[in-house]
This record gives C-alpha cells, structure tokens and sequence, in this order.
C-alpha cells in the first residue's frame, strides 16, 4: 500500500480546524500533576497517602519552575488552581481530628507551656545555627538558596535607623519542631519552624526592635551543565551545584498576609518580575510534608516472590524473568542477583547502570557489599540527572570509597537506561546474566517499573557492548536485540509504526509511557490512525498529542492511571496475538531524548511474559482513572486499573479477567 509522503501529511495536519495539532507541554505537564493530586483529594484515601501525595506534587511544582521557567498566563492559571487544591485537602486534613498521626500544629494554637518548651528547643539548638542578616540601605540582600526557606525582617535599631535583613533557614535545621503529645493523645505534634523563627525573632537580633516580618522561598533555574572540558566531571559537577544559590529567580513564594513594603523590596532585591510572586495561604514547601514520619498506610502487597529461587544464575540459566514492582519484589529479584554475584567467587565483574540513584537505595547498597567483598565492580553513574545531581554525586562518591570502578558516562550524552551486567566464569566458559530495566529504584519515590532478568546470549552479548561503549571502550556497534537510543531506538519504532499503519484496521499499537511530547513520533501515529489503525496511549505526565479529532486521530484513544507509586514502566506494544513485537524500555518519547540521551529497548520474546506484558497494557487501556479529549481535558474514568495489575502479578502473568483484547 502506497502511504502519502510524511512533508504532505504533516501539512496537511497543521493546524487543523484553526487548531495546532499538538498541545502544550508544560500544560500536560501540570496537567499530570492535578491528575495525581486527585488521588489526594479521594475522601476515602488513607490519611498518610494523601499527605506523601501533596509531598509529591509540591516538589512535582519545585521541579516544574526550576527547569522550565514558565510563566505564562495558561501555566499561571494552571499552578494557582493546583495551589488552591494543595491547601484545600491539606486543610481538610489537618480539620478533621485522628486523619493524621502527626497533627500539624501553627504556632497560634499553642499553650503557652507548649510555647515555653518550643521556645527552649529553639534557643538551644537552632538559634546557635541560624546567621541573620541585615542589610544598608541601598545594599541588595545577598541571594539566599534555591528553594531555601528564609524569614524577612524589618527592624529598628537603638537609633530609630529602619533596615531590612533576613534569616535563612539551612539544611541542618529541622523543618518541623516537635511539640509535647496532647494529653491522653497517641500522635505526634509538630509545628513548622519558620513560625518559630518569626515569633521568636527577638533572640535573632536582640539589639534591634521588630517591625514586620515574612516568611519567603525563592526558586532558582537549575540543571547542571556537564562540561566537556572539565579534568575531573565530578567535581565540577560539585562546584556548579555550590553556585546554585546564584541562578536566576523564578519563582518568589511569600505568605499571604506579607507586608507590602517586604513584598516590593523581595522583588527589587531577588530581581524577581512580578508575574512570578505566588502568595501561599499555608504551609511553604509542601514537598518537606515527606519529612514527616507516617505510617505506611495501604500496602501494596508483593504478590510473587523470587526468594525461593535461591540460585538466581541457574535459574536464569533455566529463562528470563520479569518482574514488574512494587508488585513483586524488586529486593528479591535483582538486589538478590548483584548479592549473590558479589559473593560468588565465579564472578569476574559486576556493571551498573545508575540514573537517579539514590546513595542509601538498595542498588547501590548491593554494590558497595560486592565491592568491599574484593568483587569488581564497575558503576556507570550519570551525575546531570537533572535536580538530582547531589544524590547522584553522593552515590559515586559511596561507590568510590567501596572500591568500585566509577565512570560518568559519555559526553554531551545522558546515561538514562537502569542496566546490569555479571560475568561468570563457568567450568571453562564465560557465562553473562543481565537485567533491562525502566526506570529509578529511589527509596524515597515509590517507583514502579519493570525489570527484565536474562541469560540470553544475543541481549548479554548487547549489554556488554554497550557498557564498552558507555566506558569509551568502543565505539558504538551494530545490536543484535537491543534498540538503543539515540539514533537506532527511534529509527526502529518509527519504523515499526510505518508497519502497522500499512497493516490497515488490521495494525495495532499501544504505547505505555511517561510523557508523548516527540511531534515526529506524534505525526506518524496521526498517520497510522488515518489508515484505521487501533492506538491507545497511557501517559502519565505531558502529552502533546491530540486524540479523537475527525480526519486526524479519531482512532487513538488517551488514558492515564496515576497510582501511588512513581511510574517509570515505559512499554512499546505493536500487532496483535502472538505475532506482536513488545518491548520494555527506558525513555519517553520525548525530542529532548532524541540526540542527547542513551537510552534502551528490550524486546521481550518469552511468550510468557510478552503475554503478561499485553494484558498489563489491556489493564491500563480497559480501567483507566483519566481519558484525554482532543482540547487536552482530561475526564475521570472507573478506574480499576492497579487492582487488576495486583490480580495479575498474583496469578504468576495470567491474563486478568474479562479478556485480553485492548479493545
């Protein structure tokens, strides 16, 4: 069948009906956070989760300005309406006696015996750290820390003299102080410590009367730059995140009840354009929420376990293994491989793959016992993952100090794909075991994803060129079954779309991804739609896409499940029934991925698991919480999807009930 040229399609396409054929990223973007919001304000949500939800969705907005610098009027509407709701349910929480098993408490609210106790807390352990500032006139204040929390203060000096100064809370000071139970009560109480600060400011400048204060946070541009040219990568990784402090304000958090002459010297001083001072009516930082000690709430129980296998290399030996966390166990799956590699003396090296670790997570923990156990490990650890530097940073140096051989990847290219290697010599042959993974295994984020466990010789044979590659070793070669990015990866799914549209109605394709934002890929799915072909995306975050639109997409179909665990699973689903090609992958489709990420494919051909991971994405698709409409309005669906994701890891990869058609 004769397919119309791409230049002629896509002139066809935009715009369409007055319209652009795309929407708005950042839009999707804030978007995806409202969505994950709503789990918050479900009346019948575990008190706990909803709280590490509004934790989430604040650094989701910490995140969102620190890269983006967005300040258009669409993304201002969009973050004012997410704000209201923020402290909407927070209020609703923090009103309703027993939600919380930490009553968050204002200052206002204490006794005077509470404020006693508080106050002595506050001379002997935070005064001694906090440094005030006050400034002449005419002199800026010097540039407090990205996303610090800081308390602005107008005093008069024995002389009647009016000036302005400033105390900036750091790090080492904890962000709620603890206030005694309430008689008979279990829970804690806390109170945040910047209404200490304010109300016993007195003790921070004891010299001067105080005439006003206010409670601020700025927000500074980040993303740190790897330089080419640098002799040692990671400490100018560290020397760049040290001059954090003097990027560009973006975003000027201040109390609503802030004083008007505080508020236009902020905004003079931290050169901060008007449009980008957003008034918070309650708690600032709500991401600090994750400080907080909750109970765990809900579980989700880890359904199948891999610990009875207690030989993973013969059992690998035997097939591949998927797991797909948190419903099964990723502890005992490929923490289990890297322990049991570290203290095989067969093992000639171990390879990882790190993005986004976190020095304390599980993966790294594995690594540092295999090399403090004479075992030789080699880490690949990408430092510029993007306002995750300082963990990263503090995971090579953890790696380093165990004896691990640390690399930072390549140049101008960022390591996105979560990779795992072991060499074994075996009786006189070389024998390698590898895991494909989706994405970050962070403590603190709750990740879901998938891992695929292999002792294929064409995919191990893969992996150990492209950590030779990864390592400068060579240059990059021709794979055998991983699709690799950048380049090849998205050269084969374009070419694998260009297959099913010319299958017709016939043609089938499902994408499970994070966000949809790559018009390349865009236009070559509105292309299949055109022939008849059957599409349906999850995206859980920014979609630029525009599904059901008559003579454009009406046959793609939009849906997202925002479950409580952050979703890294990427999956490419193309064809139907047994002659289908699926793959787990590591990256969006996205262009920032384009030209500047390596990323990974992995094809799944146990037909197994290929059958587990079709009726993953027939869950996602039938038991959606949100489908998308072509004006990019998302509307609340049934939902369902992660109960039957719970059935399907219960029943060992059988298909969940009612079918497996994604239709």
């Amino acid at each position: 069948m004769a397919l119309e040229s791409p230049v002629a399609v896509r002139r066809a396409m935009t715009p369409v009906e007055g319209r652009s054929s795309y929407l708005d990223e950042d839009a999707g973007s804030l978007d995806g956070a409202g969505r994950s919001l709503a789990l918050a304000e479900d009346l019948h949500a575990p008190a706990s989760e909803c709280v590490r939800v509004l934790a989430d969705v604040g650094r989701f907005l910490d995140g969102f300005f620190q890269l983006t610098a967005a300040a258009g009027p669409s993304v201002r509407h969009r973050v004012e309406n997410l704000l209201a709701r923020l402290y909407d349910t927070m209020q609703r929480l923090r009103c309703q006696p027993g939600m919380l098993d930490v009553e968050l408490c204002d200052w206002s609210q204490l006794g005077d015996d509470d404020r006693q106790a508080v106050t002595a807390v506050f001379r002997e352990r935070i005064v001694p750290v906090l440094g005030p500032l006050v400034v002449e006139a005419g002199k800026p204040l010097p540039p407090p820390a990205n996303l610090s929390l800081n308390v602005a203060v107008i005093v008069v000096d024995s002389a009647g003299r009016r000036r302005f100064g400033s105390v900036e809370l750091p790090p080492v000071v904890p962000r709620f102080v603890r206030v005694r139970p309430r008689p008979g009560a279990i829970g804690a109480r806390v109170v945040p410590v910047e209404q200490v600060v304010a109300a016993n400011l007195a003790m921070v400048f004891p010299a001067e009367e105080i005439e006003s204060c206010a409670t601020f946070r700025v927000t500074r541009r980040a993303g740190v730059v790897a330089a080419p040219d640098a002799d040692d990568l990671l400490t100018s990784v560290e020397r760049q995140l040290r001059l954090e402090r003097h990027g560009a304000a973006v975003r000027l958090e201040v109390g609503s009840t802030i004083d008007d002459e505080i508020l236009q010297r902020l905004i003079t001083d931290l050169d901060v354009e008007p449009s980008r001072v957003y008034l918070v009516e309650g708690l600032m930082g709500l991401a600090d929420l994750a400080s907080l000690t909750l109970p765990d709430g809900e579980q989700v129980p880890r359904l199948r376990s891999l610990a009875p296998r207690r030989d993973l290399f013969a059992a690998l030996d035997r097939g591949e293994m998927l797991v797909h966390f948190p419903y099964e166990s990723y502890t005992d799956s490929v923490v289990a491989l890297l322990d049991q590699a570290s203290t095989d003396q067969a093992v000639l090296a171990i390879k990882q793959a790190l993005y986004r670790p976190s020095p304390e997570g599980p993966t790294v923990r594995a690594l540092v016992r295999a090399a403090e156990g004479g075992a030789h490990v080699v880490a690949v650890v990408e430092l510029a993952a993007r306002l995750d530097e300082r963990d990263s940073v503090a995971a090579a140096r953890v790696l380093e100090r165990a004896g691990a051989h640390v690399v930072y990847g390549l140049v101008g290219l960022r390591t996105h794909c979560p990779l795992t290697l072991v060499i074994r010599d075996e009786g006189g042959r070389v024998s390698r075991y590898g895991v494909v993974g989706t994405g970050l295994h962070h403590p603190t984020r709750r990740p879901e994803g998938l891992s695929l466990l292999s002792a294929d010789p064409e995919l191990t044979a893969d992996l150990t060129d492209l950590f030779n590659y990864l390592t400068g070793y060579s240059r990059p070669a021709r794979f055998r079954k991983l699709l690799v990015g950048p380049g090849h990866l998205r050269r084969r799914l374009l070419q694998l779309i260009r297959q099913e549209t010319a299958a017709g109605p016939a043609g089938r394709i499902a994408l499970k991804v994070y966000r949809m934002v790559d018009h390349e890929v865009i236009d070559a799915l509105y292309r299949a739609a055109q022939r008849g072909v059957q599409i349906d995306l999850v995206v859980s975050g920014a979609c630029a896409l525009r599904p059901g639109m008559p003579g454009l997409s009406e046959g793609i179909r939009v849906v997202a499940t925002p479950g409580r665990h952050f979703e890294t699973s990427r999956l490419f689903l193309f064809g139907s029934g047994e002659s289908s090609s699926v793959f787990l992958a590591s990256g969006d489709l996205a262009l920032a991925n384009v030209h500047r990420q390596v990323d990974v494919a992995a094809p799944v051909d146990d037909p197994v698991h290929r059958a587990r991971l079709q009726a993953t994405l027939d869950a996602l698709v039938r038991f959606p919480a949100w489908e998308m409409d072509a004006e990019g309005v998302w509307h609340q669906q049934g939902g369902g999807a992660e109960d039957a994701l719970r059935r399907l890891a219960a029943s060992d990869g059988k298909p969940v009930a009612r079918g497996s058609n994604l239709r």
